[in-house]
């Protein structure tokens, strides 16, 4: 209750019933804290325009979760790889990524070998993994074992020195998994679209890789997480 309408008077009514001797309420903190979803908040079932059906399970040409769904681990790698090329409009390179989707669509790729993941995990273990270049760029060093065995120096406490690298004993496809990595931590510009999109210059497992790499760079770990995704648009 009010003991006046005028508004000029109002503050000066809420101090008269305060309690004496206390400190005025004010507003509190709010704490505002970007939620995490997991691959179960992701499934597909939950959505509204899931229809079901085995062939067409979603009613919608593009999901409008799948960004969400592709950093909890839950979409398929035809979404995760469409999603991260998505801005790409190079003919060539198009047709590279479009032909890469129509192969892997029985057994996707996300890493190399079993090696691969292996050293990738042991790798990471104990680095910022929330850190998308970092993961990026390591996911690609350690594809390759006379490459990671040269960098695997340069990369500690959560920072790659490429300026202390010097590549020995390494292949021909050894050094565009280099520059790539290279590319997505620093920024440089060593690959061009037509480098990737050149069948010669990258061989299709090291285009695989690239392509890996940079849905890692943009959704982080969830990209590569395949064994978790049981739902199939």
């Amino acid at each position: 209750m009010l003991y006046t309408e005028h508004l000029s008077f109002r503050e000066l009514d809420r101090l008269m019933r305060s309690v004496p001797n206390f400190a005025p309420r004010s507003h509190g903190i709010v704490l505002i804290r970007k939620r995490e979803y997991t691959a179960k908040d992701c499934d597909c079932r939950y959505c509204p325009h899931y229809s079901g059906r085995r062939k067409t399970a979603c009613a919608l040409d593009r999901c409008d979760c799948v960004a969400e769904r592709i950093i909890a681990g839950a979409a398929t790698y035809r979404e995760t790889i469409a999603e991260t090329m998505s801005v790409i409009r190079h003919a060539p390179l198009v047709r590279r990524i479009n032909q890469l989707l129509k192969e892997s669509e029985e057994t996707p790729m996300n890493y190399r070998n079993e090696k691969h993941r292996i050293v990738f995990a042991e790798t990471i273990k104990y680095l910022n993994q929330k850190n998308k270049a970092l993961m990026s760029a390591l996911y690609l060093l350690t594809a390759d074992f006379m490459l990671w065995r040269c960098v695997k120096y340069a990369a500690v406490n959560n920072v790659i020195c490429f300026e202390q690298v010097h590549l020995r004993g390494t292949n021909t496809n050894s050094y565009p998994l280099f520059c790539a990595a290279k590319d997505m931590y620093l920024g440089t510009k060593h690959l061009t679209v037509s480098d990737l999109a050149d069948t010669e210059l990258i061989s299709p497992k090291t285009f695989s890789l690239i392509c890996n790499a940079m849905a890692i760079r943009r959704f982080g770990l969830g990209a590569i997480q395949y064994e978790e995704r049981n739902i199939q648009k």
